[in-house]
């Protein structure tokens, strides 16, 4: 106990008072080695700060959950308006500074890796000034926030797996014709629903209402609650298309953590629906910490 105690006091000592701990401490076993009779083996200082060194700090992981800012070919959608306008513009930059409190090591984007050169050559010029960025999430925020903090670089994660949406469609259209159509108007109604939102309110209030537990589970339901009941006795087309699905983001998963390292803090701009499962996989890992990204859009 006495020993635990030294312990505590020193750490105290280091944080609060800047006292000179090594002569602290030593002081104290050498009381207690007295008092006790114990015989101390000390470290000499090079030992102590190379040990000291050796310390981990965990890598975090945040996903920024977004909407395609450009055309898609995702059954959902949203409607834009002006993006190119004055006050659109100032709210992009608003919601980098916003993200950049978050102090990101890396910046990871949803394009596949065979594009990397691609968006690192768009990226180098959007910073030396020789193009305009592109009505696209991944210049508008991705480029704007590495810009801001001073990278060098940006990073490709995503990974092309085509999901049976012709199949599925077909199989729906044909054999639960009324239960697709009202799948269709929910996904409909929910795309109005968010660009309503979109529309009332500023880019950061809109990235913090879709980015969070809610939103995430509602994401997670259109798949496994929804879209996986489209079976029948000779077909599982429902369950496979929600399956690709979960397997392309364990591949995203994959790409991510190729750029995880040691005290790294990273963050995905990458969308919704992937953002919703790939939260899952790393909340529940011991290897990263996640950081809800939604606390710094408040």
């Amino acid at each position: 106990m006495r020993y635990g105690y030294l312990i505590a006091l020193t750490a105290i000592a280091i944080c609060c008072y800047g006292l000179d701990t090594d002569a602290l401490y030593k002081s104290n076993l050498e009381a207690d080695a007295n008092q006790y009779d114990i015989k101390l083996v000390t470290l000499d200082q090079k030992t102590m700060k190379s040990r000291a060194s050796q310390t981990t700090f965990r890598p975090t992981v945040a996903l920024l959950g977004t909407f395609h800012f450009g055309e898609t070919t995702d059954y959902s959608s949203m409607d834009m308006d002006n993006f190119h306008s004055d006050k659109r513009q100032q709210e992009i930059e608003e919601l980098v500074l916003a993200l950049k409190t978050y102090a990101p090591t890396a910046i990871l984007l949803e394009c596949t890796l065979k594009d990397q050169d691609y968006f690192q050559h768009a990226y180098a010029n959007y910073m030396e000034n020789r193009a305009p960025l592109k009505m696209d999430e991944r210049e508008q925020i991705g480029f704007r926030l590495a810009s801001e903090l001073g990278h060098d670089s940006i990073f490709c994660i995503d990974y092309k797996l085509a999901v049976p949406l012709d199949s599925l469609s077909a199989f729906a259209e044909h054999n639960m014709k009324q239960e697709f159509s009202t799948f269709l108007a929910s996904i409909e109604h929910n795309d109005e629903s968010d660009s309503k939102v979109l529309a009332d309110k500023s880019l950061k209030h809109y990235y913090a209402f879709k980015n969070n537990d809610k939103e995430d589970l509602k994401n997670k339901r259109q798949y496994i609650q929804e879209t996986a009941k489209f079976v029948s006795d000779d077909t599982y087309i429902g369950v496979k298309f929600v399956s690709v699905w979960w397997e392309r983001n364990f591949h995203i998963m994959a790409n991510i953590d190729r750029h995880i390292d040691e005290g790294e803090r990273i963050l995905v701009v990458i969308g919704g629906a992937h953002r919703a499962v790939l939260k899952d996989f790393y909340q529940d890992r011991n290897d990263v910490d996640y950081v809800e990204i939604g606390q710094f859009l408040k």
